[in-house]
């Protein structure tokens, strides 16, 4: 059951009334003869030309703060005003204030330009509970309801409004949720009807309680941490800021480019030559088709060089320098694959099992000075990281090499609002496609891992997870002979779609290629020595 605070009566009207206020972003100009005002807002400019006496007054002091039309133009006179706020209502917030006091209950923000908003009071004995996607957080002073099904943010100012709010989370009567609430039934209304009507609060169809979002086969297969965070890194259904904004430049110094590597046994990786990998490598189709996921090893080991090559091709950083000019600027790096604003943000660990010449334990890739950096030589820290991947990927054997993709976030949210997270995901897309295409090239056992255990990965890398935390993982081993002579993607009941030979094709077009290559230059060879 619900306790509230006690509170003596004469502290809760019981009547409540209309504020109507402008978003704060907006900003009201009106033209010199006065035949027009216009309002710039963060996705419009509006223009309402030959304005009826006394409005634009009115929008001048909705800019400065909510406002009862009713003491603005007394006697009736604002309702043709209203139905001018209505039309500009993506850039008006509507509130609910106690009436003898003033004191604002909750309001009803406009997140984008195709916002619209009616109270929508709850019918009599309709079974009323909050959406299981409507969020309640702490934004500044104040509480505020946001949904990613919501084209509206409802910030709850007083206790009252909270009180209303939680007592929606089962199904109940609009009578009933006010029970242990001190506070007048007409006020609960009023506030149930600004719920309905930003659609944080749902109203059932029938006396079964039978809620149409919880029927929906589309809603039913998005979680709500899922739904908010695609829409809240995406724009269209949110006023957040969004892009380059530099939001933390001015008091947050941007990271290095290439993070200090820790301390710890330093072992120097081989560099390959790029004359040998020309002569040697597939055509890139052939690279392209023979891409899939390997779960399986040779006998054989990986080899420090074969190991040195993968990430030299794969992630090294090519050249360092700075993007930017003053405050904004920072510290950039080229490498192999692509990132957002040459941000770099992704970091590599190894944990190793079998390779000659490498101790076996959790290494960190200094993509800088091309080398490995030991930091964590226990055999249980590395068990944990290699039990959690042989889970994920379905593995059979422990891999010979895990590598643990990490992110620096503040590289992006420095820089980047909204997006900075999602961008994170698609940077470990991008470095596990070119992951995919390097081992395919060197005939590699390669396998992406897509879960990863935030405490285990922070507690073996000796990592602040809030700073740099794992969003990735790849497996790495050798071919076993078996799997080089199988160029197929193994699938259930696999159906011929789209050039599905195109595999076995460039596969043994490439080995011709080779063979003739070989051929080439020990014919070469045989010839300059008989010179």
């Amino acid at each position: 059951m619900l306790h509230s605070p006690r509170i003596d009566d004469h502290d809760h009207p019981e009547t409540i009334t209309t504020l109507w206020s402008l978003r704060e972003d907006v900003r009201v100009e009106t033209a010199e003869d006065g035949t027009a005002v216009e309002l710039h807002g963060r996705w419009s400019d509006l223009r309402v030309r030959d304005p009826e006496p006394g409005l634009v007054e009115t929008l001048r002091r909705m800019s400065l703060g909510p406002v009862s039309l009713d003491n603005v133009a007394p006697g009736g006179g604002h309702r043709s005003w209203q139905r001018a706020l209505l039309r500009l209502q993506d850039l008006v917030v509507r509130s609910l204030a106690f009436a003898d006091n003033g004191q604002v209950l909750l309001s009803a923000v406009p997140l984008t330009h195709a916002a619209r908003f009616s109270p929508e009071p709850p019918p009599e004995g309709a079974l009323l509970k909050l959406s299981r996607f409507a969020v309640l957080r702490r934004e500044g002073d104040l509480f505020q309801l946001e949904s990613p099904l919501s084209l509206h943010r409802v910030l709850l100012h007083r206790p009252e409004a909270q009180w209303v709010v939680a007592a929606l989370g089962r199904p109940v009567s609009a009578d009933k949720a006010g029970d242990d609430i001190p506070l007048a039934r007409a006020v609960v209304r009023e506030i149930l009807g600004y719920l309905i009507g930003t659609g944080m609060v749902l109203v059932a169809p029938n006396a079964d309680g039978d809620f149409e979002e919880d029927q929906d086969p589309v809603l039913r297969t998005w979680s709500a941490d899922d739904m908010l965070f695609h829409t809240r890194s995406v724009m269209g259904r949110d006023d957040g800021d969004y892009g380059a904004t530099f939001a933390h430049a001015a008091q947050i110094k941007p990271q290095p480019a290439v993070k200090n590597p820790p301390s710890g046994p330093v072992v120097r990786l081989p560099r390959p030559d790029l004359d040998e990998l020309l002569d040697r490598d597939p055509p890139f189709t052939t690279a392209l088709e023979g891409r899939r996921s390997v779960r399986e090893y040779g006998t054989s080991a990986l080899s420090l060089r074969t190991l040195g090559e993968f990430l030299y091709r794969a992630a090294r950083v090519r050249s360092t320098g700075m993007v930017g000019d003053g405050e904004t600027a920072y510290p950039a790096s080229d490498r192999p694959y692509p990132t957002g604003g040459a941000a770099y943000d992704l970091e590599l660990y190894l944990t190793v099992r079998d390779c000659p010449g490498l101790p076996s334990g959790i290494h960190y890739y200094d993509p800088q000075d091309h080398c490995l950096v030991l930091v964590n030589e226990d055999p249980v820290a590395a068990g944990e990281l290699s039990a959690g991947a042989m889970a994920a990927a379905a593995l059979t054997t422990p891999p010979p090499v895990l590598i643990t993709l990490t992110s620096r976030f503040q590289r992006l949210s420095w820089k980047y609002s909204g997006l900075a997270y999602a961008l994170v995901l698609k940077h470990v897309g991008a470095l596990i496609q070119t992951f995919y295409l390097v081992g395919s090239a060197m005939g590699l056992a390669c396998c992406a891992v897509c879960s990863e255990d935030v405490t285990v990965c922070a507690g073996a890398l000796g990592l602040d997870w809030r700073a740099e935390s794992p969003v990735g993982s790849f497996v790495l081993g050798p071919l076993s002979d078996e799997q080089r002579r199988c160029h197929a993607h193994h699938l259930d009941e696999r159906v011929p779609v789209n050039g599905s030979d195109w595999p076995e094709r460039s596969a043994a077009a490439a080995a011709v290629e080779q063979r003739e290559k070989v051929r080439a230059r020990a014919t070469t060879a045989v010839s300059s020595r008989l010179v």
